[in-house]
């Protein structure tokens, strides 16, 4: 099951009822969209006790087409890489932990 941007919205909207809720979007959107900008301008973006997100460069390669097998070409190109914080692993592993 997926955790959408339409849920985040109904998450505000629940959470601070006296915000309208076209502003609220506007504001998900504003910070959603800065962090997009920011990154494809090769900034890293770090929000802490959550996680940072930096481009890293992959370089080009020999693939192979898996449809009949021959070698293919593929170019070097930019990839997003996100990083969890330690804040956040350790709440995501906490009951594990537990458990174990």
């Amino acid at each position: 099951m997926n955790f959408v941007k339409k849920e985040i919205l109904d998450q505000l909207a629940n959470s601070y009822p006296s915000f309208l809720r076209r502003d609220l979007k506007k504001a998900l959107n504003l910070v959603l969209d800065e962090i997009i900008k920011a990154v494809a301008n090769g900034k890293n973006v770090e929000i802490r006790g959550f996680g940072t997100w930096k481009i890293r460069q992959l370089k080009s390669r020999i693939g192979r087409n898996p449809k009949d097998g021959s070698k293919v070409k593929v170019p070097a190109k930019k990839s997003v890489h996100w990083k969890i914080s330690r804040e956040f692993f350790q709440k995501l592993n906490q009951n594990k932990n537990h458990n174990e």
